[in-house]
């Protein structure tokens, strides 16, 4: 494969995961947000179950949309800044619920 085809990969593995209206309302959660969330501090953002939200974050993790990092018995998620494509999409989702 070649290497601009290894980015489309990562961007279609990106775009994939945030395939789900769930997932893209994390996404913009904690694009406003300058720290990381628990899983509770998010389904309780949002109104969805616990188990729910955790399995839209093990997607968007696994999709490389977001990090996590444990604290005690609780895991904390935040958006992954080593792909700058991220952040752009959630500036842009932003710019678009603004402008509605």
């Amino acid at each position: 494969m070649k290497q601009g085809e290894d980015s489309i990969k990562k961007v279609s593995e990106i775009i994939k995961a945030l395939g789900h209206p769930a997932r893209l309302e994390i996404l913009l959660l904690l694009s406003g947000k300058k720290k990381k969330m628990s899983v509770t501090d998010i389904h309780e953002s949002l109104g969805l179950t616990q188990p729910e939200t955790s399995r839209h974050l093990i997607v968007l993790k696994n999709g490389s949309v977001l990090n996590s990092e444990k604290e005690g018995s609780n895991s904390f998620y935040f958006i992954n800044e080593e792909h700058s494509f991220i952040r752009c999409i959630a500036n842009c989702m932003n710019k678009f619920k603004d402008d509605q």
